[in-house]
């Protein structure tokens, strides 16, 4: 078992794995990228060296200006992508300065978040001990729990009763002969037949034994309103008796000053939340300039492709090509060692490029890792799984789990169900369902956890009375693993 914020930790150097293989794999593109400039630089000199072979003065001359411009124009080009690198490394490492600030920044106001509801909670505590001794309110209780059964148990015999006049009433409603008398009113003061109809009336009201069945029809029908007008009336009473222990319950909280200790639980977590957004947009910063750099690291940036296409261009000119095809075909002793050492390049440039392209595509996955592993932090921030009294179940699943993510085994969904499945809450030292907080109404004991005091709450108890009527000493989620809360809040 380990605390939320160990959990997160966990997160943390999981991602900081992710970065450094993304890293290694730009170092590793970045690599391929010097050999091929390497090559074009080495096939460069072996065009000099076949002019300087197989020209005459004045057309080796020209080819060899010609050639050492085309390399000029490269070098420059190949130095500002270096200078561009070089302001972009600087720019990331900012970024990734001011995210360890940030997290060191979010850490302790955490921990001031983490004191502040231990205030609350604590204090919360001690005015449950005080008002279980008080008589006043303990009658009060019992006397919400007594109106809280008596309602519940009046709902479920109207219920019952309303289930029964719909099974029982299905016999009545598929006679066609009691139902005709019936909407005409038979044998009450509305009925408004004479003659012939109040005659043959009669004669059917008697086959059937019409009065008998009326007389059934109409308890059916009847008792199932009037047990869900008492059903409603008990509701009533129970509503009040619980309202009255809910007030006394906020009065005892006013009275100690919990609303002031909960307002500064609000202030300390309105801090985190900003470091949290300040945190968030300085990601999404730094994943835009790491994206840039793994644009760099495969020669995607405007000034190596344009240093490539130049001299791609230059060594598809027609004398250079025509050099070179004319030193294959013609075997001179001068230029084999040269030929022998162009065909072995273009052989190791085309490797190059099946690498280079298996590397940009690892680099594109382990981004999208990078990108989901941080969505998925940003969940567990936003779901306060890294608050005090937040633990998991299973550290060694945790890093399993992670170094599954990693290795693209599991997706972001996966990895979160899973989280969601080992979380849970430790008991407080106040009780959730204390006092009105057993009632399955809510919780005025949130213990400083604002709205996830009432998931607990609920999760501690349900329905009227809470077993033992939310009793001090009935702490809710009993000394087993904690509360389970599933989602986020």
């Amino acid at each position: 078992m380990i605390s939320g914020r160990q959990a997160l930790g966990s997160i943390d150097q999981a991602l900081t794995e992710a970065h450094q293989q993304a890293d290694r794999l730009q170092s590793e593109m970045a690599a391929n990228g010097e050999r091929m400039l390497a090559l074009n630089d080495a096939q460069t000199e072996d065009y000099r060296g076949l002019a300087r072979v197989r020209l005459d003065q004045l057309a080796r001359d020209a080819m060899l200006e010609h050639l050492d411009h085309a390399e000029r124009q490269a070098t420059a080009l190949l130095q500002q992508r270096n200078a561009a690198l070089e302001a972009l490394r600087r720019k990331v490492e900012d970024a990734v300065q001011r995210h360890r600030a940030l997290e060191a920044q979010r850490a302790q106001q955490a921990a001031l978040v983490d004191q502040a509801v231990a205030r609350v909670d604590e204090a919360e505590a001690a005015i449950q001990v005080r008002l279980d001794a008080q008589p006043d309110y303990r009658a009060q209780r019992e006397r919400a729990e007594e109106a809280g059964r008596m309602a519940a148990h009046a709902n479920d015999k109207a219920t019952r009763s309303e289930e029964e006049r719909s099974s029982k009433g299905q016999a009545y409603h598929d006679d066609p002969l009691f139902m005709y008398l019936w909407r005409r009113q038979y044998g009450l003061p509305a009925y408004t037949a004479s003659g012939l109809a109040r005659w043959l009336d009669g004669k059917v009201a008697r086959l059937i034994g019409y009065a008998d069945a009326r007389a059934n029809f109409d308890r059916l029908n009847e008792i199932p309103v009037r047990l869900r007008e008492h059903a409603q009336h008990q509701q009533g009473l129970a509503d009040t008796e619980f309202e009255r222990l809910r007030g006394l319950d906020e009065d005892a909280r006013k009275a100690d000053g919990i609303p002031a200790l909960e307002q500064q639980v609000a202030t300390q977590q309105a801090r985190v939340d900003d470091i949290d957004r300040q945190i968030e947009q300085n990601e999404q910063e730094q994943q835009a300039l790491q994206a840039e750099q793994a644009r760099h690291a495969v020669g995607e940036d405007e000034h190596t492709q344009r240093a490539i296409e130049y001299l791609v261009n230059e060594f598809r000119r027609d004398d250079l090509s025509g050099l070179r095809d004319d030193a294959i075909r013609t075997p001179y002793p001068e230029d084999d060692v040269i030929v022998s050492r162009m065909l072995q390049r273009e052989a190791e440039r085309q490797q190059l490029e099946h690498n280079t392209q298996a590397l940009h595509d690892g680099i594109a996955q382990q981004q999208h890792r990078v990108q989901e592993l941080e969505r998925l932090r940003v969940d567990f921030k936003r779901s306060r799984y890294d608050r005090s009294g937040s633990i998991f179940t299973d550290d060694s699943m945790l890093s399993l789990l992670l170094g599954q993510f990693l290795a693209g085994m599991l997706d972001r969904g996966m990895l979160w169900k899973a989280l969601q499945e080992l979380q849970r809450y430790q008991p407080r030292h106040s009780d959730p369902g204390f006092g009105s907080g057993g009632f399955g109404r809510g919780t005025v004991w949130n213990g400083g956890l604002g709205d996830l005091g009432d998931i607990i709450g609920g999760l501690g108890r349900g329905g009227f009375g809470g077993g033992s009527g939310g009793g001090f000493g009935n702490r809710g989620g009993g000394g087993g693993g904690g509360f389970r809360t599933g989602g986020g809040f």
